[in-house]
């Protein structure tokens, strides 16, 4: 689960700006929906509003970049300071998230991590991970320039010792993706391991225009996965009985991405064109290949069904279709994904907007032991309800003198800002900040 996000120098933002999903003792309401984190209660939802260009996609944007240099290094997409008045000056991540630990005897436990990172425009100058203990907070490794210092679990260990030498060659990489980047046995009790996989399996950042990844090949390959997306399109009332595939001719490009694309234990291969014009390319043991449009299947008056491929289906259709997988996840109970999401409501209705936060509300345990996130940025004024969302899980993104600033609507006062007060009229006089000036 992620805990909080603090990052300083990048782009609009220069001071530190700090978003947190752990939950403000004071707020009462909605406490049943809460997940219980050692001595923490962590927020399974959290919407940023602001004006256009205050900041709010930069703010996701920076998550992003984070999980992109963990996973991938410093590549071809350089860091961008602060113009104004950080240029010279180092960009700095701060991130707090639990993870669960596996061992091999079969016995699991839940950690808290906090990763630090401080960059320039090309290399890793300062990276540090630190467990949680009561507290206290313990050193796993840090490091400074190319110098990697171990502690805890990684004294001794030869692995870590090697990785540590390599990331000093390479000073564009994380120590944090290059050691965790392990297949094996061992790697699910490797704490350094199961960070890197927070950051490569359970954390999901998507923009306003992000495709569904997997979409059309989970929908062939999984029976499971397609019957919930059926389910979904039914709930939703958007005009689409079903997804479906459509033969269309085989075409040569088909032959790499199937020769890419792992086998399963039949021999079959399926890989995927993605797009609104979303090809799936199939072969069996056999060698006999085959390609499919990923279709839309509505029904008529009479019960006949046509196709349409992705193309000819509207802006929101498209976005709703994107964001399937996503729901079906934050619909599991055994998920612990987290879910960021820039424009969430892009392109759909705002009724549909809501009862997809209502659905992923409802899903979650009274116990605490829910483990699903879903934050995302949002101009959909129906959402700033008491009876939808707590204030400490309502942003505000302001610009002042040319510096992104988010507020927690917590930050108000109990007094102005109450259960019984109009949210919406409050935020659209401009008395809460996050709105333009016309």
């Amino acid at each position: 689960m992620l805990h909080y996000f603090t990052v300083s120098n990048w782009k609009s933002i220069y001071e530190p700006v700090e978003f947190s999903m752990v939950a403000t003792k004071e707020e009462r309401q909605h406490s049943e929906r809460l997940s219980c984190v050692e001595h923490s209660q962590i927020l399974p939802v959290a919407a940023i509003y602001g004006t256009n260009a205050s900041g709010k996609s930069v703010f996701i944007k920076a998550l992003a970049k984070l999980q992109e240099i963990v996973l991938k290094g410093i590549e071809w997409d350089p860091i961008v300071p602060h113009l104004l008045r950080g240029a010279d000056e180092p960009t700095k991540f701060e991130i707090e998230f639990s993870v669960e630990v596996g061992a091999l005897n079969g016995e699991k436990r839940e950690e808290t991590l906090i990763y630090e990172l401080r960059v320039d425009e090309g290399e890793v100058l300062e990276e540090s991970l630190l467990r949680t203990r009561a507290e206290d907070e313990v050193v796993i490794f840090e490091r400074e320039g190319n110098r990697i210092e171990l502690y805890e679990e990684l004294v001794g260990n030869d692995v870590a010792e090697a990785y540590a030498k390599t990331v000093g060659i390479k000073s564009n990489a994380t120590f944090l993706g290059v050691m965790g980047d392990q297949d094996t046995e061992r790697s699910r009790e490797n704490i350094v391991a199961v960070a890197r996989s927070w950051f490569s399996e359970k954390l999901h950042v998507m923009g306003p225009e992000s495709g569904a990844q997997g979409l059309p090949v989970r929908a062939l390959t999984d029976d499971g996965f397609a019957e919930a997306v059926g389910e979904l399109l039914s709930w939703a009332d958007i005009g689409i009985a079903n997804i479906g595939f459509k033969s269309i001719p085989f075409h040569p490009l088909g032959y790499g991405l199937l020769m890419e694309a792992p086998a399963s234990e039949d021999g079959r291969r399926v890989a995927a064109i993605s797009g609104r014009g979303d090809v799936v390319f199939e072969s069996d043991h056999s060698g006999q290949v085959e390609a499919r449009r990923f279709v839309a299947i509505h029904r008529d008056s009479d019960g006949k069904e046509f196709p349409l491929s992705f193309a000819d289906e509207s802006d929101g259709t498209v976005r709703f279709l994107n964001l399937l997988p996503m729901l079906i996840q934050l619909q599991d109970p055994k998920s612990d994904v987290v879910f960021v999401v820039d424009e969430l409501e892009n392109s759909m209705h705002p009724k549909l907007t809501e009862a997809l936060i209502r659905l992923f509300l409802s899903s979650l345990s009274t116990e605490g032991d829910s483990r699903r996130q879903l934050a995302f940025s949002t101009h959909e004024l129906q959402l700033l309800r008491s009876d939808l969302l707590r204030r400490d899980e309502i942003w505000l993104a302001d610009k002042v003198d040319a510096q992104t600033r988010l507020t927690r609507l917590s930050e108000f006062s109990e007094e102005s800002v109450h259960k019984d007060v109009d949210w919406l009229g409050l935020y659209m006089s401009g008395r809460l900040g996050g709105v333009p000036k016309v």
